[in-house]
């Protein structure tokens, strides 16, 4: 394979050539990964790296998250996105369509996270699993519009709720070479009382972000089922000053679709993997 020149493609984008020293650079970074699509000359059609002989080593196509350690990283385009949030959003509002457009969207976001070490990450979560919990969160937060002070007598209720999705969420990601189901472990109580001080921080004006970033923490120390640690590397500062910045960039509402991929990718950048006794 000698002075071949590869190229790469990854959502309907292709980018190269490659000399045959950088496509190993970028396998060794993981920037290529095993179910990225590359092509070369001499190839009849586009294929999956981890199926083209000897471009891989061994230990780059070993499946599953054993051994795999580092932050993750999100490959979505900035429209891709943006419309998509909107669609979501949208179908809070109207409350019936949301059953089926959040899992359509949780499966379209979780497959282009990519994670240290793995092939490939999907979920499998479909509308009838517990559509009627989606229908009840989307009520609850109508309720703004019934009454100025029912949301916050709503809240017990719509923790549970979120609680019934979080743990729903995670049973269903799967893997190649997955031996057990992820599930979240955090207690009702716990979320609640996290969701309260997240409120009351708020007069802070500046505070909410530290308890976010703490609370971040105290969920990935309960989703269990992996080998390694889910872990959130973010700090209060850094978790403000961008938000601030998206907010103040939205008075103009151009800038809303980069600001709000540039956010998405810094945040799902503070996940990283991470071996247990370390965490």
């Amino acid at each position: 394979m000698a002075d071949r020149q590869w190229y790469t493609g990854r959502d309907g984008k292709q980018e190269g050539p490659f000399s045959d020293e950088r496509i190993r650079e970028l396998i060794a970074s993981g920037a290529v990964r095993g179910d990225t699509l590359v092509w070369s000359e001499g190839m009849a059609n586009w294929a999956r790296a981890a199926d083209v002989p000897g471009l891989m080593p061994a230990a780059s196509l070993a499946p599953g998250l054993a051994g795999a350690t580092g932050p993750l990283s999100l490959h979505v385009g900035v429209w891709g996105l943006f419309w998509r949030a909107v669609v979501l959003e949208l179908s809070l509002i109207s409350v019936i369509p949301l059953p089926w457009v959040a899992p359509i969207f949780m499966r379209w976001f979780v497959e282009r996270i990519s994670v240290p070490g793995e092939r490939s990450i999907s979920f499998a979560g479909k509308p009838a699993d517990i559509w009627w919990v989606f229908i009840l969160y989307a009520l609850c937060g109508l309720g703004a519009y019934v009454h100025g002070s029912l949301p916050l007598l709503l809240i017990p209720v719509q923790i549970l709720l979120a609680l019934l999705i979080t743990r729903w969420f995670f049973a269903n990601i799967v893997w190649e070479g997955q031996h057990a189901q992820l599930r979240f472990t955090g207690g009702y109580w716990a979320m609640l009382g996290w969701a309260l001080f997240a409120i009351v921080s708020l007069i802070s004006i500046i505070g909410w972000a530290w308890v976010v970033t703490a609370w971040a923490r105290w969920f990935c120390r309960h989703v269990e089922g992996s080998s390694r640690q889910l872990i959130f590397t973010a700090s209060g500062w850094g978790y403000l000053w961008r938000t601030v910045v998206v907010a103040v960039t939205a008075i103009f509402l151009i800038p809303i679709p980069w600001t709000l991929r540039w956010l998405m990718g810094w945040i799902v950048s503070q996940y990283a993997l991470a071996e247990r006794d370390r965490a």
